[in-house]
C-alpha cells in the first residue's frame, strides 16, 4: 500500500522512475492524471495561483529532460516526438505529428485528437485542463531545452476540433548535412509525382473553365 501511494506521489509531482513508465497504462494514466488536478486545486487554495504553478513545476524540468531528450536528442523534433507516441497512446492521447522544418529550423506541429483529461477539469474547478496540463507541460519544455520553443496554437477546450502545439528549435547542423542531398532527391521526386496526381484535377479544372467563357 505505501509502495502504490509512493508511485502515485512521485508521478503527481514529477519524479518519474523508469519502473512508472514502463508500467503505465490508461487506467494509471487516468489515476494520474485526477491526483495532478488534486494537488493543484489544493495548492491554489493554499499558496495561490502563481506559486502553486511553480511549485508544480519544480521537478517537472527535470523529469523533462530525461523524457522528451531521450526521443529528440539525437533525432529531429518531428523524429523523436513519432517515436514517444506510443507512449502517450498507453495513457489514452491519440497524436499525429507533422514536420514542419525549413530555413536552418527543427521544427514540429504535434496534434493532439484526443484529449484525456479535457472532461476532468470541471469535476475540479477548472473550467480547462490546460493550464494544469498543457502550459505546464510547454513550460517544462522551454526551462529544460533552452533552444526550443513551445506554443500551443489550439485547444479543444476553447471549441477547436484538435488540440495542436508547435515546437521549434535551431536545425541540427549533423543532422542537415547528412540527410541533405537524399532530401533534395526525394524532394525531386515527390514533387513530380505531386504533378501527375494533379493532372485529372487540372483537366477538370480546364473544363470548367473553358465551359464558364462559352457560356459568358
Amino acid at each position: 500500500m505505501k509502495k502504490t501511494m509512493k508511485v502515485e506521489t512521485d508521478l503527481v509531482t514529477g519524479n518519474l522512475r523508469m519502473e512508472d513508465i514502463i508500467n503505465i497504462d490508461e487506467s494509471k494514466a487516468i489515476k494520474l492524471f485526477k491526483n495532478r488536478f488534486q494537488r493543484y486545486k489544493k495548492l491554489v487554495e493554499e499558496l495561490g495561483e502563481e506559486a502553486a504553478f511553480e511549485q508544480m513545476m519544480e521537478k517537472y524540468p527535470q523529469q523533462q529532460k530525461a523524457l522528451m531528450g531521450t526521443f529528440i536528442d539525437n533525432n529531429t523534433l518531428a523524429q523523436g516526438f513519432k517515436k514517444a507516441s506510443p507512449l502517450l497512446g498507453l495513457m489514452g492521447f491519440v497524436m499525429e505529428v507533422v514536420d514542419i522544418s525549413q530555413n536552418g529550423t527543427d521544427a514540429a506541429l504535434e496534434i493532439q485528437r484526443i484529449c484525456p483529461v479535457l472532461s476532468m477539469a470541471q469535476e475540479y474547478g477548472f473550467s480547462s485542463p490546460c493550464r494544469v496540463f498543457c502550459e505546464m507541460e510547454q513550460e517544462a519544455t522551454r526551462r529544460a531545452f533552452p533552444g526550443i520553443k513551445a506554443a500551443i496554437l489550439s485547444k479543444q477546450s476553447e471549441d477547436d476540433c484538435v488540440c495542436v502545439f508547435k515546437y521549434e528549435r535551431p536545425a541540427n547542423q549533423v543532422v542537415e548535412s547528412t540527410s541533405q542531398m537524399p532530401n533534395v532527391n526525394s524532394h525531386l521526386i515527390n514533387r513530380l509525382a505531386e504533378i501527375v496526381r494533379l493532372i485529372p484535377s487540372l483537366i477538370r479544372i480546364g473544363f470548367k473553365i473553358l465551359k464558364m467563357r462559352l457560356l459568358h
